[in-house]
This record gives C-alpha cells, structure tokens and sequence, in this order.
C-alpha cells in the first residue's frame, strides 16, 4: 500500500494543479515536499508490494536492494530540491510544477515498478515531464535545448518500446525478478541491444549524450538538481531490469561496455574542461560520472556470479553521485563566492567526487576496484579505473574556479542547501554500514585514493592551458552544434537545387490543404487529443473485458 500512495500523491497533486485558484495554490504548496512520502517504502519495505490484475491494468509493485537506494536519493534530492525551487521559482509556476510533479510520478512508478509494463509506463512519463523542466524559461536557449532532449529521448523511446515489445511477445508482462532467468528470449532476440541502446540515451553514455550539456544550463536550478543527481539513473534501472546481466552472460559484451564507460568517463571530463558555464562543466561531470556507474553494471557481465557483492556497491556509487552533484547544482543558484562558508559547501562535494580519502566517493570508488580486481585478473583495467579519479579531481577544480565567480546580488543561505550537502556526507556511509561495505582506511588505500588527485593537482599548476579561463575551446553541446551545422548545408543545398523556377503548388492541392491544417491544429489540441486517446484506451479495455 505504501508504494501506491507514493505514485498516487503526486498524481492527484497533478490533477489539483490543472483546477485554478485554490487547489492550484494547494497542489504548489505541497508538490516540493510530496517526494518524502518516498521514504514510507524505504523504511518499511514490506508494506510496498502490491499486485493488480485488473485488464489492461495489471500492476505489481514492490522494492528490492536495486530500487532501495534509488528510492532514498529521489525522497532526498526531490525534496531539497523542490524546497529550493519554491523560494527561488518565480515565474511560469505552473509549468514547472507540472513537469516538477510529472517526472516525480513517472520516476516513482519505475523506481517501484515490479513488471515489465508498469517500469515502461512510468519511464515514459518520467521522459515526457522533464521536457517541461527543460523549457522552464520558454526562451530560445531553452526551447533549443527542449528540442534536443525530445529528439534524443524519442529515440531513445523507440528503441526502448521495441525491446520491450519483443520481451512481450515472447513472455507477456512478466515480472521483473523473473526476467533474469528468461535466458534464451533475452539472447535470441535484439531486445538487448535495443535496451541497452535506449537506456545509454537517459544515462548521457557518450556519443548519446548529447541533449545533457545543453538541458543544464537551460534549467532552472532545481530541475538541474535532479535532472543530473537522480532522472540520469533512470536509464541505469532500465539496464538492470530489462537487460539483467545475469540473463545474458556474455563476457565479451561486459569488457566492450566496460571500454564505453571508461572513454565515456575521460571524454566527458575532457569536454568539461573546455566550457565557462559552471552548469555545463557541471553537466560534463555527470556524464563523466555515469561513465563510471556504466564500469560498475558492465563487471555484472562480466561476473554475473557477483552480483549479491556488486548490486549493493553500484547501490553506494548512485547515492554518492547522486547527492553530491545535486548539492553543486544547488550552489549554482546560491551564490557561494559570498563567503568562505559557501564556499566550503561546494568543496566538500567536489573532493567526494573526486574520491578523496574518508569520503563517501573514497568508498564507493574502493568497492568498484575491488570488484575490477576480483572479476578482471589484469592490472590495466584497474589503472583506468584509478586514474578516473584524475579526471574527477580536473573537472572539479574547474568547478570550484568557476563558483568561485559566483557573487552576484547577496542571496539567503539556504538551508536546504546546507541539508542537502550534510546528507551526502552522511546517507552513503549509513548506506555502507547497513550492506557491510565499510572497509578499515589504510595507508594502501589511501595512497591508492591519493595519487591520481595529486597527478590531476601537478596538472592545475604545470598546464594553464587545461583550465581556459577567457574563452571556450569546444561549444556546448559539442556533436549536437556539428549535426546542426550540417543541417542548415542540407538545407541551403535543398533550396539551390529547387531554384526560383520550382512548379508552384497546384489549385486542388490548396484546396483541401487548408481544411485539412485547420483540422489537424484542431485534433492537436491536448484535451481533444487526450479525449481520443482516453476512447480508445476505453474501448480497447472493454474489449479486453469482454474476451
């Protein structure tokens, strides 16, 4: 029962924000603090499961060791988050509350989700509501940016639907726990790559992460927050629900995926360095970062037996990212080169992700090597690994240069920032105590930790020209701005092949074009195309019904 209250209370804030005048201002006041309710299944996991077998309805719900930690980032980060954005969010309210609550409802439902249909539902409705987020400020950065990210997400859509159809039509909506032993439907079918295809869209695994460094910086602060510290790792459980490792046992595939997210780690820190926006060098980092969480999910390939060991580690390394990057984004918002303080609030996450030794990262970067060094005999594969750390630590530095920047007009100290950035030093270790992933800090392991800061820091000081600090080397978006370039030559050479001398269009054709563009604006309304999808869904159901 806790799970359904979870997905419904958002929904119905959802509907209340549609009615103006007092249920709008009700669900506005509320929607900041409705992802807690999160907390009820966490901390009592056996009031979550829930099975429904209604046609067309059928739902089954429940939390496991994947969805735990994941559920306990979302009620964290999202309330944070949305407690910033009521005292900062000004304008377009109502929009942004809708994608605010949208994506809240879509993420509970995927992250509580127990069969193949309900993840897919919820991780739908999770990518559609963000594109509001996006284009919060309705300009033309946004509306760009909103654009990209519809683009990617669609396809990645597609390809997702797909795989999700060809497991449907061997298995029906299966449960997700059972998936992983439908060894043969998984390997004889192009579902897995379709899968892992279209979740690698949402993790912003490069060269598919595109839409990334352009949705930062166009977001509102909050809808960065959590758009970089928990949407991301939506693509991560579509990978370990639809596409178990375990199911599919294929080596070969686990040491591709692991090369993908090490160069998806370097190329994403390397992209970073070259920008001037703290959000964008910011959004650069998680993509670096999810390269990283891509490493930890590719040794399940590599090792499915570890899994029981591996699971609750890549549990630890989304909390850490999760949290610490949603408390720089915060940051970004809170003017932290007012004082020391501030400043102080952005350093502690920036050494955690560049796993500094006692950190939440110190540990979650630990677990990952071991788990490298247990499932991959050579040592080359751990050195990348170790040396991502240099390329966490680079990025941060520039991060901590650019907030330094940060005082514009003095602005409150917030203190869901403080909250926030205490709980990311705090939850991953409470997390590590409860799975028994602590481990004695010695001096291996600390200089293990310490060495490739201390390269990225001879690096800072020796190369002035790593860190630009007048001009952006690559711009943002870097493939997106080639694609765009490419298309306006397309375009241009279109209309030079079509010349001044082109037929015009016919009589009859204007005729009925008209009729039939008045039509179609009318049939995209949203109520009337939502009444039509609401009429087929229903005659679709009492069909169901009635066989």
């Amino acid at each position: 029962m806790s799970a359904l209250i979870a997905i419904g209370l958002p929904l119905a804030l959802l509907a209340l924000l549609a009615a103006p005048g007092l249920p709008r201002r009700l669900a506005i006041m509320l929607a900041p603090w409705s992802a807690l309710i999160l907390l009820w299944p966490v901390l009592d996991p056996g009031t979550a499961a829930i099975k429904m077998e209604w046609p067309l309805m059928m739902m089954h719900l429940d939390v496991d060791i994947i969805s735990q930690p994941l559920l306990l980032l979302t009620a964290v980060t999202w309330t944070a988050a949305g407690v910033f954005g009521a005292a900062t969010i000004r304008t377009n309210r109502t929009w942004f509350w809708t994608g605010w609550l949208g994506s809240l409802t879509g993420m509970s439902l995927l992250l509580l989700a127990a069969d193949v249909a309900t993840f897919y539902i919820g991780y739908a409705a999770l990518s559609l509501s963000a594109y509001l987020l996006i284009t919060h400020a309705r300009d033309r950065e946004a509306w760009r940016a909103g654009r990209v990210y519809l683009v990617m997400a669609l396809m990645g859509e597609a390809a997702i639907l797909a795989g999700v159809l060809f497991i449907a039509a061997q298995l029906g909506n299966v449960e997700l726990g059972e998936l992983a032993e439908q060894t043969a439907v998984l390997m004889e079918s192009p579902a897995r790559w379709l899968l892992l295809a279209g979740f690698a869209v949402k993790m912003g695994i490069v060269p598919l992460h595109m839409w990334l460094p352009l949705a930062h910086p166009a977001a509102p602060v909050p809808a960065s927050a959590i758009l970089s510290g928990v949407i991301v790792k939506a693509g991560l459980m579509g990978w370990l629900r639809l596409a178990p490792p375990s199911a599919l046992e294929a080596e070969w595939l686990g040491l591709t995926l692991l090369s993908l997210g090490l160069f998806t780690v370097f190329a994403g820190a390397a992209l970073g360095l070259a920008q001037q926006r703290i959000k964008t060098v910011l959004a650069y980092s998680t993509i670096s970062q999810m390269g990283l969480v891509l490493c930890a999910f590719a040794l399940l390939y590599i090792a499915p037996e570890r899994a029981e060991f591996m699971l609750p580690a890549i549990g630890l390394l989304v909390l850490h990212h999760g949290l610490n990057k949603a408390s720089l984004f915060l940051a970004c918002g809170s003017q932290p080169a007012l004082s020391g303080w501030r400043m102080t609030l952005v350093a502690l996450p920036a050494l955690s992700i560049a796993a500094a030794p006692l950190t939440t990262g110190f540990i979650a970067k630990g677990w990952l090597k071991a788990g490298a060094e247990q499932a991959l005999p050579e040592g080359l594969w751990v050195l990348l690994i170790t040396l991502t750390s240099t390329a966490s630590a680079l990025i941060m530095w520039r991060v901590w240069r650019l907030a330094g920047k940060l005082a514009g007009n003095s602005a409150a100290l917030r203190l869901e920032w403080i909250t926030l950035t205490l709980l990311a030093l705090l939850l991953p270790w409470m997390w590590a105590i409860h799975q028994d992933l602590l481990y004695s800090l010695t001096l291996r392991s600390a200089w293990s930790a310490m060495w490739p800061i201390l390269i990225a820091l001879v690096v800072v000081l020796s190369t002035a020209r790593l860190l630009p600090e007048k001009r952006t080397v690559l711009p943002e978006g870097d493939l997106v701005v080639a694609l765009e370039a490419l298309a306006r030559r397309l375009v241009a050479g279109r209309d030079r092949i079509k010349g001044p001398d082109a037929l015009p269009a016919l009589g009859s054709q204007r005729a009925w074009s008209q009729p039939l563009a008045a039509l179609e604006k009318y049939l995209c309304r949203l109520p009337v195309a939502g009444l039509l999808m609401l009429s087929i869904g229903g005659l679709i159901w009492v069909g169901a019904w009635l066989r």
